[in-house]
Formats: structure tokens, C-alpha cells, sequence
């Protein structure tokens, strides 16, 4: 291929992939952003929407948390009047609340009044008599009838008494068909603070629907869903048939059993959560009514390729325009490359041409241009001038060389016969330099072996100092560490004797404080006689106020301001009596907690009582170890005073050594002067004969290069003579 060719592909897939890269590069960044964008849209949207159901609800849900806590205090009602009371608040909550369906009370039998076979078969009743009210407007008018269903309320008021929000049930009005879910809230004792009944209103979903079909994620390309915390579908934005179905199995294809799984965890956790599955992305935003456990939940989706079309415009885009692009970068690169390679290729021809042709060394190329293919034709002109100038040089000096090789040839001759002659009398001297060499390598060998042998006896003496070192050092720390170790016995003697008297200090005190402890469980006993006192005393209060009560009913209307006086010291009564059981437990608390702190008081003396003997036995065997550790350091002493006369021995033997090793090195150091000095003669000797046989075949195969040399001179300037250089 040539070279423009090649240059044009290889600039051409630099900028093929320089504009790829670039555009998968934008492309990835802006699929992301995109992708993004739709995530954060569809948590924002439906995030929106479930605070606006969860507000809506939550207006229903303190109406009914209000009614219940009105409920509550119903001892302080007249008995009489209950029933009805609780109606009418029922009644004007249903008028003033068009959305309600329904709204009923369902109260333990026995419970609200104490009556209820006297109001066997009355309106809000059945034959029970059992308070169960229940206002609805199902049939258009709003009326009361009792609740019918009421059994597993009442079954499930002993397992809670958690406000809480039902699944969706289906309900028909008229003859609209809609869902319907319960708000209930339990209604709670004040003075046993125990469940008694359960106050509840039925909500109409059917705005809740007409909010998700509302819901219009990407121009209504998505969809929207609330779903109940048991995955009943209330409300469906696209297909209303799947209102009451499973989200599991009417969702489960789209989203896939592990997205399934995500929104159940998400009911768990009570946080939004965001699902992909194949091409479709699903947000999910639980919410909580008021104070329920049991949330629910807005879902909507949309697929990812109505999320990604903008991108996938984009991508069109790029690729045409790349492809336009490829194409004029390509004619752009031909063009210029071409007009760059042509001062090359003449170059190319001319070479050719010389080493084809005549060899003709005249020809010069054009150069138009000042850059560096510029040069190149410059410095071309420029080599063919100096290899023109050479021809001539080497055709000159050639001819003159033939008339030298001449001469060398004869004379070279005449050479060899006398390197001969020399060669023959140094093979002789090398033979005598040879023995003398052998017997100066014996006598070396012989002093060496002395000398090694000194050095080991020198190392094993340097060893035994080095350990006699040691010793002394190990021995010299271990003593220190010995008279340490004797002084911190010593002051561990005194610690052991302090900790021992403020043992005894803390054994007193601590008896003194047990007497004290016992002196106030006596006092704290009569402070629970008194609180018995109190109690029987709010105990006769309160029936003095139920008989004054009783009396007031008797006078009529005369009576009520002594009801009302009546009522305030029932209260009273119920009040002092709740502070009499409230100090009375409190009493009994801190009488058990003086109790466990009296055992925990006997367990600490004995414990004390066992550290004190602890304490005594240490400092015995401290005062033992101390007095072994004296005697240590005695001995101690006198191993060191051992090893320090030993190691002057030693110091001796060594020095003894040295002077051994330094007469015995300048004897090694002569001889192996003497054995270099020989050695070099040798070398001498030897390099010499070689020289000399060396010089004797140099010279014959001068003499035969000298021939050979006029042949190619003879044939140099037969070549060079081909060359034209004029």
C-alpha cells in the first residue's frame, strides 16, 4: 500500500475513534442525566401525592381520634344521657361530613351505661342491647341501625388498642359501585386506662381514585396506583377492574418477583423505594394516617424508553452527523496527504534512477517548499554532492594504493624470516621462568595455611571475649534489675499496709451506713400506714360524692348545682385516690430497694472482710520474696567480680594472637611478592613467544593480503569508474 494511502486510513481511524469516544462519552453522560431526572420526577410526584392523600386522611382520622377521646371520659357523663350524647355527636358528624359513608361505636356489653337490657331492640341496638350505633347514608338518607358486624371488633379488643386503618372493601351505594376502608380509634378508659370499645367512620374512596387517575408521570405515558398495606389496590390510574385485586399478582409480570419483594420491604420499612425491571422503573412512597402501624402506599411507573426518546433522538443526531463527518475528513486528508508525499516520492524516483541507471550523481531535485519536506530535497542535493565528491576522492587514491601494495609485498618477506629466528630463543627462556614459578606456588601455599589457621584461633578469641562481654552486661543488668525489683517490694510493703487500714476504714463506714439504711425502712413502713389512711379516706370521699350525686338526681332541677358540687368531689376522690396508689407503689418501691441495698451491704462487708485477710497474706509473702531477692544480688555480685578476671585472661591470650598474626601476614605479603613477580616474567615470557608466533603469522598473512589488495584496488576503480560525476 502506499504510503499517502496508508497515512490517509491511519488519520482517518484516529479521528473515527476520537469522535466516537467523544460521542459514546456525551451519550452515556446525557442517558444517566435523563435517567436521573426520572428517578428524581417520580419520587417528587409521588412523594406530592401521598402527603396530600396522607393529609386528607388525616383530617378523617382526628375526627375520629376527637370522638374517641370525648368518649373516653364518659364516667363523668350521666349515665342516663350517655347513649344518646354520643348520637347526637355521631349524628352531627355524618351532617357535617357529606364523604363519610357511615360512622359507629361498638362498646363492650355492660360497659357504657350498665343498661343495656333496658335498651334491648332500640334504635343503634339489636336485641342485646349492647351499645353498637352506626349512622350511614348507604341507601341515600342517612339513618341509624345498629352495627351488625360487630363481634370481631370486640374479639380483637383485647389483642389491641392501636388506632388502625383497614384494607379496602367493597361496598355498593345507590347503585354506584365503590371502595370503602375503616378509620377506627379504641376508646379508652380514663380511670382503668383499659380498651372498652372502638369508635370508627367509613371512608368513600373513590376520591382517592379520582387523585391517581389524576397522576400523570411523562404526559400520561405512566401510571399510577395506591395500594393498601395488605397489597389490595384501591385506586388504579388506567384500569379501574383492578381495584380489590393483589398488587402481587397483578403487578408481578411487569415488575418481576424480586421488585415485588422490594415494595413488601418497603411496607416494612415505611421509606420510598425505587424498582427497575426489565424496561419499566417503579417508584414507591409509603405514607402513615395519623397514628396507624400500617401504611399505605402511592406507586407509579413509567416505561424507561418514553423516559429515554429525547436520548434516543440525540443518538440519530450523532450518528449522521459522524457519518458526514467521517466523509469529509476523509477527501480533506486524501488531498493534503497527497500534496505532503510528493516531494517524497520524487526523491524515491531519483533514487531509483541511480541505482537502476548509469549512476548518474549530476541530478538535482526542485525544492519549492521551506518546510521540512523542504529540507528533505535540500538535504538530498546536498548527499548527492558529497558522494560525488567521495567517487572522485576514492578513484584518486585508489590508482595510488596499487603502487604501494607493490612494495609491502617484498618487504613483508624478509620480516618473517627474522621474527622466526626471535620466536625460538624466547620458547627457550620460558621453559627455565616455568620451574622457578612451581616452587615460588609451593612455598606461598605452605605460609597461607599457617595464616589461615592463626586467623581461626584469632575468631575463636574474639568469640570467647565477645562472649565474656555478655556475660558481664547480663549479669550487670540483672543485678540492677535485682536491686530494682528489692525497692519496689519495699514500697509495695507500704502500699499493701495503707490498703490494708482503709479496708478497715471502709468496713466501718460501710456499717455505719447499714444502720442508717435499716433506720429508714422503719420510717419508710409508717409512711405506707399513713398512705393506707389517705386511700380508705379517698375511698369514703368518693362514695359520699356517689350518694350526694344520687340525692341531686332525686331533687331534679333544684339538685344540679349540688351535682355539679357533687361531681367536682367525685373527682377529687378519684384524683387523691390515684396519687394514694401512685405514693403507695412508690413507698413499696423504695422499701425493695432498701431491702436489696441491706443484702448488697452484708455481701460488701464480707467481701471486705476477705480482702483484709487478701491484704495480710500479700504483704507476708512480700516480706519472702523480698529477702530471697537480697540474697540474689549477693550472689550476683560475685559472678560479675568471676567474670571480670576472666575476661582480662582473655584480653591477654588475644593480644598474644595479634602479634602472631601481623609476622606471619609479612611473611605471606614477601611471598606472595616474590610469587607476583615470578608470575609476571612468566606472563612476560609467555606473551612474548606468543607475540613473536603472532608476528610471524601477521606477517605471512600480510604478504598475502598485499595481493589480495592490489586485486581490489584494481577492481575499486573499475567501479568507481562507472559512476558519472561530470
Amino acid at each position: 500500500m502506499k504510503l499517502k494511502f496508508r497515512l490517509t486510513a491511519i488519520i482517518t481511524c484516529f479521528t473515527i475513534v476520537i469522535v466516537a469516544v467523544i460521542s459514546l462519552v456525551l451519550l452515556f453522560r446525557a442517558v444517566n442525566a435523563q435517567v436521573e431526572a426520572a428517578y428524581s420526577s417520580m419520587r417528587t410526584t409521588t412523594g406530592l401525592y401521598a402527603k396530600d392523600l396522607q393529609a386528607h386522611y388525616s383530617i378523617d382520622y382526628g375526627i375520629v381520634k376527637a370522638l374517641a377521646e370525648i368518649m373516653n371520659s364518659y364516667e363523668g357523663a350521666v349515665a342516663e344521657m350517655r347513649r344518646d350524647q354520643y348520637n347526637d355527636a355521631m349524628r352531627g358528624i355524618m351532617e357535617s361530613n357529606p364523604n363519610f359513608l357511615g360512622i359507629y361505636t361498638v362498646w363492650k356489653p355492660g360497659v357504657i351505661d350498665g343498661k343495656d337490657m333496658d335498651f334491648a331492640n332500640t334504635p343503634g341496638t339489636d336485641h342485646t342491647g349492647n351499645f353498637i350505633s352506626f349512622y350511614t347514608r348507604t341507601s341515600g338518607t342517612l339513618r341509624l341501625e345498629p352495627y351488625r358486624d360487630y363481634q370481631p371488633i370486640l374479639g380483637a379488643l383485647s389483642a389491641t388498642d392501636m388506632p388502625s386503618i383497614s384494607n379496602p372493601a367493597p361496598m355498593i351505594i345507590g347503585t354506584r359501585s365503590t371502595f370503602t376502608m375503616d378509620i377506627r380509634y379504641p376508646i379508652i378508659a380514663v380511670h382503668t386506662n383499659s380498651t372498652v370499645g372502638v369508635v370508627g367512620i367509613i371512608v368513600d374512596l373513590f376520591p382517592s381514585q379520582e387523585l391517581i387517575q389524576g397522576i400523570k408521570p411523562y404526559n400520561n405515558a405512566g401510571d399510577a396506583i395506591l395500594i393498601a398495606h395488605d397489597g389490595t389496590i384501591a385506586a388504579h390510574g388506567k384500569d379501574i377492574a383492578l381495584r380489590g385485586k393483589k398488587f402481587q399478582q397483578a403487578a408481578g409480570e411487569r415488575l418481576g418477583a424480586k421488585g415485588i419483594q422490594e415494595f413488601e420491604r418497603a411496607f416494612d420499612t415505611g421509606q420510598p423505594v425505587l424498582v427497575k425491571y426489565k424496561n419499566l422503573i417503579a417508584q414507591g412512597y409509603p405514607f402513615y394516617v395519623g397514628d396507624t402501624k400500617t401504611p399505605w402506599m402511592i406507586i407509579a411507573d413509567v416505561d424507561i424508553r418514553v423516559v429515554l426518546a429525547p436520548v434516543y433522538g440525540l443518538i440519530r443526531f450523532t450518528i449522521i452527523f459522524a457519518i458526514i463527518a467521517f466523509i469529509t475528513t476523509l477527501g480533506l486528508v486524501y488531498l493534503l496527504i497527497n500534496q505532503t508525499v510528493k516531494p517524497i516520492i520524487d526523491v524515491s524516483l531519483t533514487l531509483k534512477d541511480i541505482s537502476e541507471g548509469e549512476g548518474d550523481l549530476t541530478k538535482r531535485l526542485k525544492v519549492p517548499s521551506h518546510d521540512e519536506v523542504g529540507d528533505l530535497g535540500r538535504y538530498f542535493n546536498l548527499t548527492l554532492e558529497k558522494i560525488k565528491n567521495l567517487v572522485v576522492t576514492i578513484k584518486t587514491q585508489a590508482l595510488a594504493l596499487s603502487g604501494i601494495g607493490y612494495e609491502l609485498s617484498s618487504n613483508m618477506t624478509q620480516t618473517a624470516a627474522a621474527i622466526n629466528q626471535i620466536a625460538a630463543n624466547i620458547q627457550s627462556i620460558k621453559a627455565r621462568v616455568i620451574n622457578q614459578s612451581a616452587s615460588v606456588n609451593q612455598t606461598n601455599a605452605t605460609i597461607e595455611q599457617i595464616v589461615t589457621n592463626i586467623h581461626k584461633l584469632n575468631d575463636h578469641i574474639d568469640h570467647q571475649s565477645e562472649n565474656v562481654a555478655q556475660s558481664s552486661s547480663a549479669i550487670e543488668e540483672m543485678l540492677a534489675n535485682i536491686q530494682s525489683v528489692t525497692q519496689t517490694l519495699i514500697r509495695n510493703t507500704d502500699n499493701v499496709k495503707d490498703l490494708s487500714e482503709a479496708s478497715e476504714v471502709g468496713r466501718t463506714g460501710l456499717q455505719e451506713v447499714a444502720t442508717d439504711i435499716q433506720e429508714i425502712a422503719r420510717e419508710s413502713a409508717g409512711l405506707m400506714e399513713i398512705n393506707a389512711v389517705m386511700e380508705n379516706i379517698a375511698s369514703q370521699t368518693n362514695l359520699l360524692s356517689m350518694n350526694a350525686a344520687i340525692e341531686a338526681a332525686h331533687a331534679g332541677e333544684a339538685g344540679k348545682g349540688f351535682a355539679v358540687v357533687a361531681d367536682e368531689i367525685r373527682k377529687l376522690a378519684e384524683s387523691s385516690g390515684e396519687q394514694s396508689k401512685t405514693i403507695a407503689s412508690v413507698l413499696q418501691k423504695i422499701k425493695d430497694s432498701i431491702d436489696k441495698i441491706t443484702a448488697s451491704t452484708d455481701g460488701v462487708l464480707k467481701k471486705f472482710e476477705a480482702i483484709d485477710s487478701g491484704v495480710r497474706s500479700v504483704l507476708d509473702q512480700e516480706e519472702q520474696v523480698r529477702n530471697a531477692m537480697e540474697e540474689q544480688g549477693i550472689g550476683s555480685k560475685q559472678i560479675l567480680e568471676a567474670i571480670g578476671h576472666l575476661n582480662d585472661i582473655t584480653g591477654m591470650v588475644k593480644q598474644g594472637s595479634m602479634e602472631m598474626l601481623e609476622g606471619s601476614q609479612e611473611i605471606l605479603k614477601e611471598s606472595r611478592n616474590l610469587e607476583m613477580v615470578t608470575q609476571e616474567i612468566a606472563n612476560g615470557m609467555a606473551e612474548m613467544s606468543g607475540g613473536a608466533t603472532q608476528i610471524n603469522v601477521a606477517v605471512n598473512r600480510v604478504n598475502t593480503i598485499s595481493g589480495q589488495n592490489k586485486d581490489n584496488i584494481d577492481i575499486l576503480v573499475q567501479e568507481v569508474s562507472r559512476f558519472k560525476i561530470e
